[in-house]
């Protein structure tokens, strides 16, 4: 996502997403972010504008299905206000999915091609 469409606007984040067909634009209200990080009231505080649009850019996935929710419940609408990301269990998903780390569990060339060498049988047989 490119710099200029995550921006801040007072206490609020605003990005412009395509979704379900059309460029709708996201407003993520602060409340939101800090729920959504569990932080504690000083460092809330803390958390800058250059934070909270990089909270949006990195968490996009999150934003959207929020948005998509809230859509839903009221259909056509260009504008969303999302004063909440969602629920413990959904902040879980999102979180844990990444922590994974490289998903691969050995080398999946292992042999003659990983080595750069030629395979030593004949495949016809």
């Amino acid at each position: 996502m490119e710099n200029d469409t995550v921006r801040s606007m007072g206490e609020s984040t605003l990005v412009d997403v395509w979704i379900n067909g059309k460029m709708r634009s996201v407003c993520v209200a602060r409340g939101a972010i800090e729920g959504f990080l569990q932080l504690a009231p000083a460092a809330s505080a803390k958390m800058s504008e250059d934070g909270r649009r990089e909270f949006v850019r990195t968490h996009l996935a999150v934003v959207v299905a929020a948005a998509k929710e809230q859509l839903a419940a009221t259909p056509g609408v260009e504008t969303l206000l999302i004063d909440s990301l969602g629920s413990q269990e959904k902040r879980k998903t999102f979180v844990e999915r990444r922590k994974g780390g490289d998903r691969r569990k050995g080398d999946r060339r292992a042999g003659g091609a990983a080595r750069g060498g030629r395979r030593k049988t004949d495949r016809s047989a």
